[in-house]
């Protein structure tokens, strides 16, 4: 039978007060419905776990748990959940805020190598998000470009909490994180997570390192022909500063660089500290970027070149410097003289 057939008849007419329009995505765990918020006139995703798994409390805790680290952040760049409730028939639904965009799997299968300043703008975003995540002492675990999405108005939002692990709530529960268990997708996991390792923050900064390198190398390096391949490369490949191509920042090369450190403890301290450095490499162009994004996406995705380019300004800051430096040194060369005259 066609799966738009099955689909289709598979709809149902009504999931708690919301009615589905589309199936967007079967998941390891439940299916994802766009639905029509009738009370609101506005659109909705609905997450329902799969029947299945509903006589295994761990996998109930986990559904749970997605619904609870969303309500326990507070970030433009994290969706909003609305409810989580269980039908009469014993099935769990969560509903969270609707987005209109693209992920950024689909933006780098359209365009492979993306400009540089649109690297950086998406990594500056989601580090900011993650440093609220990790404040509230949360880890994602899953960090890769389909868990990252760039809306209509080119603001970036982070996605997906499926798998992330709270440590506030839980935290005694080995039923939620089996020790040697490897959570997460594995083209994009840190070593220590490849050997069953708790996850960290500092996990989520090396998979953040390889969507970098992903987005100005053109290709995931770290991708092998086969899944042992895969993490082998991630435990010993080290991608050097002469792979970058040419005109990329020095400072982004040794920023991506040390977020690819195999070790967790060379890694940056945290999700700010990496915002902050992209801020000082971003300093010459336009504080908000969104509407250049916005653009390029929407080019990118039809396949077009954009001419839309946000304009760089001259470092003021570095031009002071110059010329307080010039003119201290004016004025002691100054005061030399008139000493020596004077003596």
């Amino acid at each position: 039978m066609p799966v738009a057939k099955k689909t289709k008849e598979a709809m149902p007419k009504k999931i708690g007060g919301y009615k589905p329009t589309q199936v967007l995505g079967h998941g390891a765990m439940g299916n994802v419905w766009l639905c029509h918020d009738e009370s609101l006139d506005r659109m909705v995703i609905v997450k329902q776990m799969v029947p299945t798994l509903l006589e295994q409390e761990a996998f109930i805790r986990r559904f749970q748990q997605e619904a609870t680290i969303l309500a326990h952040l507070n970030h433009p760049a994290i969706v909003v959940p609305y409810a989580l409730w269980k039908e009469s028939d014993g099935q769990l639904s969560l509903s969270m805020e609707f987005v209109m965009g693209k992920n950024l799997r689909e933006i780098l299968d359209a365009c492979k190598q993306p400009p540089v300043w649109v690297v950086m703008a998406i990594l500056y975003e989601i580090f900011l998000a993650l440093s609220v995540v990790h404040r509230a002492g949360i880890v994602h675990r899953d960090l890769k470009p389909a868990n990252m999405m760039v809306d209509k108005d080119g603001r970036i939002r982070l996605l997906d909490f499926g798998v992330a692990h709270m440590d506030k709530v839980y935290e005694d529960d080995p039923t939620l994180t089996m020790a040697g268990s490897q959570i997460g997708t594995a083209a994009y996991m840190s070593p220590e997570q490849t050997i069953g390792d708790d996850a960290t923050p500092a996990s989520d900064l090396f998979s953040m390192g390889v969507i970098a390198s992903e987005m100005l190398l053109g290709e995931n390096v770290f991708r092998g022909e086969s899944l042992n391949q895969t993490l082998q490369n991630i435990r010993r490949l080290k991608i050097g500063k002469k792979a970058f191509p040419e005109g990329t920042p020095k400072q982004l090369v040794k920023l991506v660089m040390q977020l690819l450190e195999k070790k967790p403890s060379k890694r940056p301290l945290s999700a700010a500290d990496v915002a902050d450095e992209l801020s000082r490499i971003m300093r010459a162009y336009p504080r908000d970027l969104t509407p250049y994004l916005s653009e390029w996406v929407t080019s990118a995705i039809k396949g077009e070149i954009t001419a839309i380019e946000p304009k760089t300004y001259p470092n003021k800051c570095g031009k002071m410097t110059i010329v307080i430096t010039a003119l201290a040194s004016a004025i002691a060369t100054t005061v030399a003289f008139l000493l020596l005259t004077t003596l």
